[in-house]
């Protein structure tokens, strides 16, 4: 017999979608439009596919109940989604030989209704009322018709294959097949992550303070390896500025929590020198490092047992440099320049990626961020949404336990072997949220492990911005940093303030650290027996002292290498008059880091030479 199911809207909002004599009361007098969906028996139509890179990109049409308006609210398609895949869903079947019925075959997907609709563009706090988009496929085709269903999938071994999608109503599968349901010729599939597709472009007027930007928004259905629920759609913005560099350094932004591609992460740093702007959304709120690998799919969630029976991937980091990596096919960028930026919770992301990532982060900018999950009073929680609870001991992929992992403190020390580029970032003292002891921690690491970075404080709270080296101001890096590149790691400068123990009311209530020093980037020489580095003080008023002693230690190096125990000779030269201050010597340390201590350093500028003995 063949029964239905009966939607009730008023307006264009959904009421409730169930079985035959569903009827949630509604205000008296309210305009009701049924929606009756097709019986049991009914089936998707239409069924079509195209292929690029490695992803094979599936469209049909949906079975009712579905939105046939061209234009609606995130809020009506969220709602009839919700309601409607409690008791309809898609399975897709993949075949190497024409499907001519489902014996054998077994399904390499499942898909949800409303797939056609993208209620994720505007983050997670979108107003309900916006419009909601729909996604191209095609570019140059426009978005694709209202009550198209779309899914992506990535073979795992190039070959020819066929697909069939069915409907499941109320956990019953219509397995009949037809031509409306099954391509009749083959997909050629080759083995790859897919390729963005170009949603639309946009000039507006100016975007984040910069004027008469171009900005290229794309999706892309991601792969498993980017995502726990392979084929879920993520939007991304490729910003150019008016007159972009050639090739254009590229800045990977990370939105604040609520916020979402097109603001909260701080300024579109480098605009001005060029840079390009790329940016995405976050989903789920991982504070974009990773998560659960059964996080959004079908695999419990709920006991300790079940988050220990899997590990927590890096899916939010592989995505973002996933991304970049198509970034170089399409423009002309300097991968070499790479820098990473965010506040709060992308100031969080920002230096992670940039502490895991070095080879491809030259340098990260960061505004009030966590660099202790475990040490975050407010925010402890939120991590254990995709880590798990602490005390469960989940594991990152490695086998490391995720929370130190995680952890920038933890990771520095363990992996005294990174050579991380110059990490710029600032704290509130007075942010409780945050929280300022795993900040004054995360100083005292970076100082301890001798690694380039330059910090902020005060009393703004949240509020608290970072400042730029050379007086750069918030958001134009004055320095030349590449990943290939040798950076001067400052420590034990005079000419800090300090931050104190790690209680808010110990040390300096504002202050910084290595805010003062600089180094050129155009006279560097990094040989395997000889280094050396201009380096000087800021010639600024806010500068209280016009020279000082700082130590010295050269990081990522390219050529100039130490073994531990190895004996150094080094010269201080001042630029002022050209004459040799300071000489000394330096032993490399059980991390083969050659460090100069209390080395003068002035506004004339120093040069600093090392040789081996």
């Amino acid at each position: 017999m063949m029964r239905y199911l009966t939607c009730v809207l008023v307006g264009a909002a959904l009421i409730s979608c169930g079985p035959p004599g569903t009827r949630d009361s509604i205000e008296r007098g309210a305009t009701i439009t049924r929606v009756e969906a097709a019986g049991l028996n009914a089936q998707v139509t239409g069924l079509s596919a195209r292929h690029k890179d490695g992803q094979t990109i599936l469209i049909w049409k949906e079975v009712p109940p579905t939105i046939t308006s061209d234009t609606t609210t995130i809020g009506e398609v969220k709602r009839l989604r919700e309601q409607v895949e409690k008791t309809v869903s898609y399975r897709i079947y993949r075949s190497t030989r024409p499907v001519t019925s489902l014996e054998g075959l077994s399904p390499v997907g499942l898909a949800k209704p409303l797939s056609g609709w993208n209620t994720d563009y505007d983050g997670i706090t979108a107003p309900p009322e916006l419009k909601a988009l729909r996604y191209v496929v095609d570019e140059g085709q426009g978005p694709v018709p209202p009550g198209t269903a779309i899914y992506a999938y990535n073979p795992r071994q190039p070959e020819s294959a066929y697909y069939a999608v069915t409907v499941v109503i109320e956990g019953r599968e219509n397995s009949l097949v037809s031509q409306d349901n099954t391509l009749r010729t083959p997909v050629e599939e080759k083995v790859g992550p897919g390729v963005p597709v170009l949603q639309r472009i946009e000039r507006p007027a100016e975007f984040n303070y910069v004027q008469k930007p171009t900005l290229h928004y794309y999706v892309r259905w991601e792969s498993q390896a980017t995502s726990s629920v392979p084929g879920k759609p993520f939007d991304y913005l490729v910003g150019l500025p008016p007159q972009p560099a050639r090739p254009a350094r590229v800045g990977i932004h990370m939105h604040a929590w609520g916020g979402s591609l097109n603001r909260d992460y701080g300024w579109w740093f480098n605009a001005e020198k060029g840079a390009l702007l790329v940016t995405t959304n976050e989903d789920p709120y991982d504070w974009w490092t990773g998560y659960h690998e059964r996080i959004g799919t079908a695999q419990p969630l709920k006991t300790a047992q079940d988050w220990q029976a899997g590990v927590v991937r890096p899916y939010t980091q592989r995505r973002l440099l996933s991304f970049l990596d198509w970034v170089a096919t399409k423009y002309e960028v300097d991968l070499e320049r790479t820098f990473s930026a965010g506040s709060s919770m992308g100031g969080s992301g920002s230096l992670m990626l940039a502490i895991r990532f070095p080879e491809r982060i030259a340098w990260t900018v960061s505004w009030v961020g966590v660099h202790r999950p475990i040490g975050t009073p407010q925010f402890k929680e939120s991590y254990e949404t995709v880590y798990g609870k602490p005390e469960w001991d989940v594991k990152f992929e490695d086998s490391t336990p995720v929370w130190q992992h995680y952890d920038d403190v933890w990771y520095l020390r363990q992996h005294p072997e990174k050579e991380i580029g110059l990490m710029v970032f600032s704290n509130g003292k007075n942010d409780g949220g945050i929280g300022w002891p795993q900040a004054a921690e995360f100083v005292r690491a970076l100082q301890e492990t001798k690694r380039p970075h330059l910090f902020i404080w005060g009393q703004a709270a949240h509020g608290q911005r970072a400042y730029l080296p050379r007086a750069g101001g918030e958001r134009i890096m004055p320095l030349d940093l590449k990943v290939n590149q040798t950076v001067p790691a400052f420590t034990n400068s005079t000419l800090d303030n300090h931050p104190g123990d790690g209680r808010p009311e110990n040390g300096d209530p504002e202050g910084q650290v290595n805010l003062y020093l600089y180094w050129e980037t155009d006279d560097i020489v990094d040989l395997p027996d000889r280094w050396e580095m201009t380096v000087g003080v800021v010639n600024a008023t806010e500068v209280p002292r016009s020279s000082g002693t700082v130590d010295v230690t050269p990081r990522r190096t390219q050529k100039f290498k130490a073994k531990p125990g190895e004996r150094f000779g080094w010269t201080n030269v001042s630029l002022a008059d050209r004459k040799p201050i300071q000489t000394g010597q330096a032993t490399a340390d059980s991390w083969g880091l050659v460090t100069l201590e209390k080395v003068t350093i002035s506004q004339g500028k120093n040069r600093i030479l090392i040789v081996r003995q």
